[in-house]
C-alpha cells in the first residue's frame, strides 16, 4: 500500500485514477466541429431576427430605469384615481383603493375627480404650533379631500406624517390620509394621537391587486391609454408588488 509523505496516510489508488480520470474526462475539450457551430450560428441568428431570442426588461418604466423613480409612480397612480383619464378603466382602480380603506362607506361614487401632486399646505394644531407640508397626491371630489403619502425606497422625514395631517386639518373639507408603501407599513412619523389614528396605509401589492382587478373587469381594447395601465400593472407586478 503506498503511504503520502506529508499526512502518513494511506493511498487509495484505485480511487485516485477514478478521480483522475474523471477529472481528465471533464477538463479535456472535445474536437471542434466548425460545421456545427455555423449550423447553431445560424439558428441563432434566426431566432434574433424573428424576435424569438430576447433577454432584459420589458416594461416600460424597467426600460427607462425609471421603476423604483417615486414621483414616476405619484403620476401613474394619480392618472389611474381620476376615473375621466384615458387608462378607460373609468372609476374601477378608484373605487376599489377606497372600498379597501373605508370598506364600509360609499365614497366618490359620483361627480368629477381632480388628482394634483406635489401639493403644498400648512395648518396649525391644538397647541398653536404651525406645520407646513407637501403632499405627493391630492385626491379631490365634492367635499372630500384625499392626501396621499408615497413611498418607493425612501424613508419618512422628520415628523413628516404628523405634519401632512396638521397641514390638511383644516376647514369644513372631509380630509382623509393614505401611506402607501411597498410593504404597507404604518406611519411611523405620526406622533399626536390625533395623527395616528388618521393615518391609513396601503401596500403597492394591493394597489397592484385592485388595478388588475380593475383591468380584467374592464370592456378589452386596444387604446394607448389601456396599454399603459397594462405596462404599469407589470411593473408593479416584477419590482413592488411584494408578497
Amino acid at each position: 500500500m503506498n503511504v503520502d509523505r506529508a499526512t502518513s496516510l494511506p493511498i487509495d489508488s484505485a480511487r485516485f485514477e477514478q478521480v483522475r480520470h474523471e477529472w481528465l474526462w471533464i477538463t479535456t475539450r472535445p474536437p471542434v466541429d466548425p460545421a456545427r457551430f455555423e449550423t447553431v450560428k445560424r439558428e441563432a441568428e434566426t431566432l434574433v431576427a424573428a424576435g424569438r431570442w430576447v433577454s432584459g426588461p420589458a416594461d416600460m418604466l424597467s426600460v427607462l430605469r425609471r421603476h423604483r423613480d417615486e414621483l414616476t409612480h405619484s403620476r401613474l397612480i394619480a392618472w389611474l384615481l381620476v376615473p375621466t383619464n384615458r387608462h378607460g378603466l373609468g372609476r374601477a382602480v378608484l373605487t376599489g383603493f377606497l372600498d379597501a380603506l373605508w370598506p364600509e362607506e360609499q365614497l366618490m361614487r359620483i361627480g368629477p375627480v381632480t388628482a394634483d401632486l406635489e401639493v403644498p399646505a400648512s395648518g396649525i394644531d391644538v397647541v398653536g404650533e404651525e406645520h407646513e407640508a407637501r403632499a405627493d397626491i391630492v385626491l379631490r371630489s365634492g367635499g372630500m379631500t384625499i392626501v396621499i403619502e408615497n413611498k418607493v425606497d425612501a424613508g419618512e422625514g422628520w415628523r413628516q406624517a404628523e405634519r401632512l395631517y396638521w397641514s390638511w386639518t383644516w376647514g369644513a373639507v372631509d380630509t382623509r390620509w393614505v401611506l402607501l408603501t411597498p410593504t404597507g407599513r404604518p406611519a411611523e412619523s405620526a406622533v399626536s394621537n390625533e395623527a395616528r389614528a388618521a393615518w391609513h396605509t396601503m401596500s403597492y401589492r394591493q394597489f397592484r391587486d385592485i388595478m388588475k382587478a380593475a383591468i380584467e373587469r374592464a370592456e378589452p381594447t386596444t387604446s394607448i391609454g389601456r396599454a399603459t395601465a397594462n405596462q404599469y400593472l407589470e411593473t408593479l407586478t416584477r419590482h413592488l408588488a411584494q408578497p
